[in-house]
Order: structure tokens, then C-alpha cells, then sequence
């Protein structure tokens, strides 16, 4: 289970190569049977289906099909395909355009929020290899709730990370992150929204600080960038979060595979000005075949998701995505309304897309694990135990069954008869 732990060994009976291919019609008739073993679209769309649009959209036609021309197609050979390239750079254009940003700034695409927040990291260090000579240790300080792919990149460069409490409204608090700056602190982040409580840090209060002590400052707005540029246009009122209406701000990551709807795999890193995107670049050409120069961490990359995207942002336009948004908000408020009125559930008051929720004195791993038992899946928090959902514009369908599930699994958790065991033997 990825996002609980390591894979799990699994055993065969026989092998599973075969010997002798098959025909297309048994080949994808197997894999329609593979395919309905994981959750439908209704009841698993929380967590495996989440940030996406629901089949029936056309959005989701016109992506699939760019996705499919595109498939066989390598990003890394863009220079002799000018279409690709045309491709790419309207992505990248439409990507600050959509969001709002100063003409100067600067846009890397990269294969989702992971990399992307390498790619920030990264651009860190080597701004204060440049700018910080003496520092041979660097560090990063971060809020507690930043997402783990932080740690993730810190493990596998050597950076060390620290982790600052939050708040007691679980924002970044800004004066403990001061207090845990060293010397040797090259990089502070904050989130926008961040992914265990949807809530907004304080990003002018870190890029001030950032801009104070001299450090690199990055936005993770890995999921809501691409959604908080419309809902705003609705009214809804968000703290400032955007790179280049921040002074102190000098990366930003928003992943376009999530409210903007692109096939997976696809994000965004954006750098203040080319000044600063010049410490992201590395093409080497230590070896026999000369320069090689890619777009961010990986070498080949799948043009299909960069169509997928190009063909949504084209299809859905500015009219298209303020009607996804406000659909979005009105599923927010149908899932908030239902599941505060199941006995004993209270949901928080977050920011955006990100919904947590309470489950009072009922075990919330016993409730977790009766939804897990009837596929309606979702999203743990730990600290404290609450229950997540990533909320998308889905239709009054998916909202009312998972209301009815979870109503239904309560019931079963007060009378004993559902358990924490099943979820446990995931972990």
C-alpha cells in the first residue's frame, strides 16, 4: 500500500509471462477484469480518483484523447519536434496566465509535486552554494505539516530538515521557525494549502522572514494552486499566496494533474525571474554524446500528460474552470453538511480543496476501516486522528453514497461491529 508503508510480497502459482501473446480483444478483456477489481468512480473517488474529473465530464474525453496521440512521444527530444516544443510553451504560458503572475517569471515542468519540490530544494542549494560559500551543512526549516516529500529529498541529498511546530490553529507558526533557523538554514517553505489540514500558512510572514535572514523561500501549492486562481475569481477570500505578489517569494510548485484536470503525471515549479531559475539548470556533458540537457529531474517524460494538459487548458478556458470550481465549492458544501450531520462528526473550517473531519468518541480508525470495507476510501491524519478527503467536482451521486457509507459505518462502530482490524493489517 503506497500511501501507508512498502509494497507487499506477493507469491504466484505459476508464471505470468506468457509464452505465447495474446489477442487484442482477450488482452483487454483481461485488463477490463483487472480493472473493476479496484474501487468504481463513485465510491473510490475520494482517494483513488481524487483531483479528477468524473468520467462523464468531456473535459475528461478531450484529455484522454490528447493523452493517447501523445503516448509514444518523448519530451526530451522536443528540439526536433517543433509541436512538442509549441505544445510545452503554451502550457507554460497559460499555467502564469491562469494564475495571475508577473510576465518575468519563470516555469519548469516536471512530472508532479514530488519533483517539483525538488526542484525548489534543489534550486535552493545551489542559489546558496553561490550566494552562502561557507555554509557546508546546509539545512531547511519547515512547518510540521509540509507535505513528506520534503523529508523525501532532504533523506536522499543529505540536507538536514527540521520540522517546527504549528500553531495552535495548525499554521506555520513563524516565530518558532525564526527560533529554529541556523546559520547553516539555506531554504524555509510554507504550504498553500497544506495537504493534512487544508489550511493556508502565513506566506507573507515567511517570505518576510525569508527576506530578513536572507533565505531561499518556496510555496508548496502543489494542491491548490490551480484551483485558488478561480475560486478566488468567485469571491472566495484566500491570504495571499501567489510567487511575484510576494517579495521574499522565490519558488513556487502547483501541480497541473490536479484542478487543472491534466493526465497524471504533470506539475509546475515556477521561479521568481530568470535570475533565480538559472540555479535549477544542470545539463551535463561529461560523457561520450555530448550536453544533456532535460526540463527538471527526469530524463525522458511522457509528452501525452503535456498534450493532456494543452488540450483541457485549450477545451475548458477561464468560463470552463470558474464552472469546475463552483462545482467544487458546492461539493465542499454538500460533503460538509452531510457529514455534520452524522452523530458525532465535525468537520474543520479549512481553505480550499482539502476537507478533514472529527469523528467524536468513535474510534476513527474503526470508522476508517469500515469505509476501506466498502471501497469508499479515504485519506488518514494522525496528529490528531482525523479523516481527509481531497475535494473534486464531483456529482450529488458521489457525495450522497459516501454520506450514506460513512452514516451507515458509524452505526457500526458504536454497536461493535465494525473494528479497527482490517485497516491495521494494511499498515
Amino acid at each position: 500500500m503506497g500511501y501507508f508503508g512498502e509494497g507487499q510480497d506477493i507469491t504466484f502459482d505459476g508464471p505470468v509471462f506468457p509464452t505465447r501473446g495474446g489477442t487484442v480483444e482477450g488482452v483487454l478483456s483481461a485488463l477490463d477484469e483487472v480493472y473493476r477489481m479496484d474501487a468504481d468512480p463513485i465510491h473510490g473517488h475520494v482517494m483513488l480518483y481524487a483531483t479528477t474529473l468524473m468520467e462523464g465530464h468531456p473535459a475528461t474525453d478531450v484529455c484522454r484523447r490528447a493523452y493517447a496521440k501523445y503516448m509514444k512521444k518523448n519530451m526530451i527530444a522536443r528540439e526536433i519536434a517543433p509541436g512538442l516544443q509549441r505544445l510545452e510553451q503554451e502550457v507554460k504560458r497559460m499555467a502564469i496566465e491562469l494564475l495571475g503572475l508577473p510576465d518575468g517569471t519563470r516555469v519548469n515542468i516536471t512530472s508532479g509535486g514530488s519533483e517539483s519540490l525538488y526542484c525548489g530544494i534543489n534550486a535552493a542549494y545551489q542559489w546558496a552554494k553561490d550566494v552562502k560559500p561557507d555554509i557546508t551543512e546546509p539545512e531547511i526549516v519547515i512547518p510540521y505539516s509540509m507535505h513528506a516529500a520534503f523529508s523525501k529529498w532532504c533523506h536522499y541529498t543529505g540536507i538536514k530538515i527540521t520540522r517546527v511546530k504549528l500553531r495552535p490553529d495548525y499554521r506555520a507558526d513563524v516565530t518558532a521557525m525564526e527560533q529554529a533557523i541556523t546559520p547553516n538554514t539555506i531554504m524555509i517553505a510554507g504550504s498553500a494549502p497544506c495537504w493534512p489540514y487544508g489550511l493556508y500558512d502565513p506566506i507573507e510572514e515567511i517570505a518576510a522572514l525569508a527576506e530578513k535572514r536572507g533565505i531561499w523561500m518556496h510555496v508548496d501549492a502543489c494542491i491548490g494552486g490551480y484551483q485558488a486562481a478561480f475560486v478566488e475569481k468567485l469571491g472566495v477570500k484566500l491570504p495571499n499566496w501567489r510567487i511575484g505578489r510576494i517579495p521574499g517569494v522565490c519558488s513556487m510548485s502547483a501541480d497541473l494533474h490536479k484542478h487543472a484536470y491534466a493526465a497524471k503525471p504533470l506539475s509546475t515549479v515556477f521561479f521568481k525571474n530568470k535570475e533565480l531559475q538559472k540555479y535549477h539548470w544542470f545539463h551535463p556533458a561529461d560523457w561520450p554524446s555530448g550536453p544533456y540537457a532535460t526540463e527538471a529531474l527526469m530524463g525522458s517524460f511522457p509528452a501525452s500528460s503535456v498534450a493532456s494538459a494543452w488540450a483541457v487548458m485549450k477545451f475548458l478556458g477561464e468560463e470552463g474552470y470558474l464552472e469546475l470550481a463552483k462545482a467544487t465549492l458546492d461539493a465542499r458544501k454538500r460533503y460538509v453538511d452531510g457529514i455534520n450531520s452524522v452523530e458525532g462528526m465535525r468537520c474543520w473550517d479549512t481553505d480550499l480543496c482539502v476537507l478533514v473531519f472529527e469523528t467524536g468518541p468513535l474510534d476513527t480508525l474503526a470508522v476508517m476501516a469500515g469505509l476501506f470495507e466498502r471501497q469508499s476510501f479515504v485519506f488518514p491524519i494522525y496528529q490528531p486522528m482525523l479523516i481527509q478527503l481531497a475535494v473534486d467536482p464531483v456529482s450529488v451521486e458521489v457525495t450522497e453514497t459516501f454520506v450514506r457509507t460513512l452514516r451507515d459505518v458509524a452505526q457500526g462502530v458504536r454497536e461493535g461491529k465494525i473494528t479497527s482490524e482490517p485497516l491495521m493489517k494494511l499498515m
